[in-house]
């Protein structure tokens, strides 16, 4: 093998290094956010979040509707209803749900109600204010008290 083989080859070697290098950088920030991601919408569903819904689920309450606040895995989800209201196509009452992505740091909105299933085109951040999911949860108890 001559030297100019060699320096090539080097050389293609090295810059292959850089590359696989700059992915393993990349891939670890992009792991770490999401981690961060997690952390701070866990905190802002608890403190914030939460506690901000529980007035509009006292006035359903109080209006005779069935409302009712979950935790899940990944967020939380809010099924509000009146008398025998379904999800159309199943025995699931309506609800909304916000859900952190995986692995990523957005908010994904599912809606259930009894004209069907969808997923919300509205993506929302992890620091999402209260007022944003207020009005979110107004909108969706519009569209089955219209119903």
């Amino acid at each position: 093998m001559t030297n100019d083989i060699e320096r090539e080859l080097a050389k293609i070697l090295a810059r292959d290094n850089e590359l696989r290098d700059a992915e393993a950088s990349e891939k670890g920030k992009q792991e770490a956010a999401a981690a961060a991601a997690v952390i701070e919408w866990e905190s802002r569903v608890e403190k914030v979040l939460l506690p901000a819904i529980e007035p509009l689920a006292a006035m359903l309450k109080g209006a005779g509707w069935t409302c009712d606040i979950e935790r899940t895995p990944h967020g939380f989800k809010v099924a509000a209803f009146r008398g025998d209201m379904v999800v159309y196509g199943s025995r699931e009452r309506p609800s909304l749900s916000f859900e952190l992505q995986k692995g990523k740091d957005l908010v994904v909105l599912h809606e259930a109600t009894p004209s069907g299933v969808r997923l919300d085109a509205k993506i929302l951040g992890v620091s999402v204010e209260p007022d944003v999911v207020q009005n979110r949860i107004v909108e969706f108890v519009s569209k089955l008290a219209l119903k």
